[in-house]
């Protein structure tokens, strides 16, 4: 197996969270943290549950391994839930509703989502006879506290700031029956302005969207220490066993889960499964290959292209298409970075396929912006400034001019990665060469995301991962200035990003009807991505995930209305598979 590991700042579920009330869920329609339904998929393998034989085993137990530890967990709304994070939170929570192969969003814990004519109010009208794991009802009550709690966190409200509101702290929302709640939309919360959002019913795929037991928020809230939040009670087909956090999650088989196949039997098919957190990418795929383990997700491009040529032994579905960027995400309040020339130098500077090859498994398609191919703003070309290291140097004298001829510092953090690393390594020498002086830090992956999220002092520039999704507006909060804090305060919008043109593109097409307008939007807010420099892009990313041949059932949940349509692995957060449906092979 190759050594390199392809870099890998992972996409906050931050994002997800914050982004979606489906957060993340699904941005998709609607994880980049919209509910953004997940990459579409490939398999390097046949898939194993092809043959009209290989009926599902009941029973058995899997190990699965991923790259992070959840940050604040469980409680729904402040959860910082990246792609691992949703695969683990998504066996004992569910949304109100999932999004198909199709990119089509169904009810899921819903029975029915209804918009009113404009799409300024949308009725929803839960199932009957759910009931959380510990037996409290699934009704109008407990999806009232779950909206109110999950929406009103720190992580979520950015992204759901048409929501119309009663109060600072309460939604407007109405209780038609016991099973039945009407939300209403609102220009800033605004009741009395109500605005049309065709899209929303994604952000009720994801993780704002997750129901959890009221008693269980209630007693999650009111603990100081964090230990009750640790403890999640949802309506999913697994149960939390056990949990060491930075080490290892399990859940077991629901009992009384509200589900069955097809064929009348109840889901879910497996009685554990084990969750391992395994940072390092070249160790994780390691474990996979000596059985340790038998599941794995991984961004890392070089474990992807190896894994390639092992299908036979470890099949691996690969999630590509309406994927994440890797990029380097800039602080916009430093005052050098807040110079256009100096951004565009940086980017200038760059040869994207010289990383690829470094890090990337030599895989990876260098990248013109933050939307990734088949998402509603991608261009083939976007009007992004080419590999240029003379116009790079030229940018950096026009900074100097501009700035009584003081040169450029610039702050790279990378966390401890061999990749990460070398990237930075590749970064210094580059700008370097331009004229810019880099200082390099190696930071853990949790201090990073802290320094990100609160604009810390030396958080100036460094290697990032976002943006999945299919629809623009599930990047609305990690773009428009409504969510961009003064450094030191909590931002969803890291880079502290304030562009007029972009705030206007984004509330257009949030109320746009019409699909071939609100692509236009989408992709004029790409071009003033690459305009302004705004971000350096770099590749965008695949997932797979990969396993050792005793798992079945992958990609083959069903949507629980009847229609037959698949549930879309993914749901916003490319490397994650629902798992309700997934068995092992006796």
């Amino acid at each position: 197996m190759r050594t390199r590991r392809h870099i890998i700042l992972r996409r906050l579920s931050f994002a997800a969270l914050a982004t979606t009330l489906a957060v993340a869920g699904v941005a998709c329609s609607g994880d980049d943290e919209e509910a953004t339904p997940d990459p579409s998929t490939t398999v390097t393998a046949a898939p194993d549950t092809s043959a009209p034989s290989n009926k599902p085993v009941v029973g058995g137990r899997i190990v699965v391994a991923g790259e992070a530890e959840a940050g604040t967990p469980w409680l729904p709304g402040a959860v910082q839930c990246d792609s691992y994070c949703q695969m683990r939170a998504r066996t004992f929570y569910e949304p109100i509703a999932a999004v198909d192969e199709d990119l089509k969003v169904h009810p899921y814990l819903a029975e029915s989502i209804t918009p009113n004519a404009d799409y300024t109010e949308w009725t929803v009208k839960l199932r009957s006879g759910i009931t959380f794991s510990n037996g409290e009802p699934l009704n109008a009550d407990a999806a009232i506290k779950n909206i109110q709690v999950n929406l009103n966190a720190p992580l979520i409200a950015a992204a759901v700031k048409d929501l119309a509101r009663v109060s600072a702290t309460e939604f407007k929302v109405e209780k038609v029956d016991d099973l039945t709640v009407k939300l209403f939309t609102g220009l800033n919360g605004d009741p009395t302005k109500p605005v049309p959002w065709p899209g929303f019913d994604v952000y009720l795929g994801g993780q704002a969207a997750f129901m959890a037991a009221p008693s269980y928020i209630d007693k999650a809230l009111a603990d100081k220490t964090g230990v009750e939040a640790t403890k999640p009670i949802g309506t999913g087909p697994f149960v939390l066993s056990s949990f060491i956090p930075q080490d290892r999650l399990v859940v077991k088989r629901n009992p009384t889960y509200w589900r069955k196949d097809a064929d009348g039997v109840q889901l879910p098919y497996l009685d554990e499964i084990e969750f391992r957190v395994i940072p390092d990418a070249n160790t994780r795929q390691q474990a996979l290959e000596s059985r340790d383990v038998d599941m794995i997700s991984t961004s890392n491009a070089n474990s992807i292209a190896d894994l390639r040529t092992k299908a036979d032994k470890f099949p691996m579905i690969e999630q590509a298409e309406y994927g994440e960027t890797f990029y380097v995400l800039l602080n916009l309040t430093n005052p050098q970075l807040q110079s256009r020339d100096l951004r565009c130098a940086m980017l200038q500077a760059i040869d994207k396929q010289a990383i690829i090859d470094l890090t990337g498994g030599g895989i990876l398609t260098p990248a013109n912006g933050p939307f990734a191919p088949g998402q509603e703003g991608y261009l083939e070309d976007n009007g992004s400034l080419p590999y240029d290291p003379t116009a790079a140097k030229a940018g950096v004298e026009a900074f100097k001019a501009a700035n009584g001829g003081q040169a450029p510092k610039i702050i790279y953090s990378a966390v401890p990665d061999a990749d990460s690393l070398t990237t930075a390594q590749y970064l210094q020498q580059v700008w370097g060469d331009a004229g810019i002086e880099v200082e390099l830090k190696q930071i853990e992956q949790s201090t990073l995301i802290g320094n990100a999220v609160f604009g810390a002092p030396d958080f100036n520039a460094f290697g990032w991962r976002n943006h999945a999704g299919v629809f623009v507006d599930g990047q609305f909060f990690w773009w428009h200035s409504s969510s961009a804090a003064d450094p030191g305060q909590f931002a969803l919008n890291f880079g502290r990003l304030k562009d007029p043109v972009i705030d206007d593109l984004l509330a257009k097409q949030r109320s746009e009807l019409d699909t071939v307008k609100r692509k236009g939007l989408a992709e004029d807010i790409n071009r003033q991505f690459a305009k302004e420099c705004w971000i350096l892009p770099t590749s965008w990313a695949i997932w797979g995930i990969a396993h050792n041949g005793s798992i079945a059932g992958i990609g083959q949940l069903t949507q629980p209305d009847g229609s037959g349509k698949l549930v879309r692995d993914g749901a916003g957060f490319p490397g994650q598979v629902w798992l309700t449906g997934v068995w092992k092979k006796s």
